[in-house]
């Protein structure tokens, strides 16, 4: 269950036009849902079970990675279907108001894409090349994680 929130607050962060933004800063959406996954199942963690390690750690980010990428590409084809591919309108507005003047053959390119409807192959290739960079990130957040909530060593009181 760690895993699935935290690929489900990645894939939501990752896939909503505008929320997106926050992984320009080198990802730190995906890293965030990494170390969530960690924090959630640091709480299901009892005194019984064996305590958190590292190895824990990557196994959970990759697991939130690729939920994340597979939940990410299906939000991402579900807006799309929606409300069309607003992220390319979204980016013209602003290059229109920065008064920026673009070649006439990628205004046109950009129109053509803006157009377009998606599709299943787009959502599958979207799937592979999401998981391409949420799966590393989402371990590094993880292991982010487990560098704040792994169990403290107690060191025996040195004798002066």
């Amino acid at each position: 269950m760690p895993a699935l929130y935290g690929g489900l607050i990645i894939a939501g962060i990752s896939a909503i036009p505008g929320l997106n933004l926050i992984n320009v800063c080198c990802c730190a959406g995906i890293l965030l849902g990494g170390f969530l996954a960690v924090l959630f199942y640091k709480q299901e963690l009892t005194p019984e079970m064996d305590p958190l390690t590292s190895n824990d750690c990557v196994r959970l980010g990759a697991l939130t990675g690729v939920i994340a990428a597979a939940a990410g590409a299906i939000i991402s084809f579900v807006v799309a279907l929606v409300f069309g591919n607003i992220a390319i309108e979204m980016m013209m507005n602003i290059v229109h108001k920065m008064n920026v003047d673009l070649p006439p053959n990628l205004e046109q390119l950009f129109d053509q894409a803006a157009e377009e409807r998606p599709s299943f192959f787009g959502m599958v290739a979207s799937l592979f090349f999401t998981m391409i960079i949420d799966v590393p990130f989402a371990i590094l957040g993880s292991l982010i994680g487990w560098s704040v909530f792994k169990p403290k060593q107690q060191f025996p009181p040195q004798v002066p």
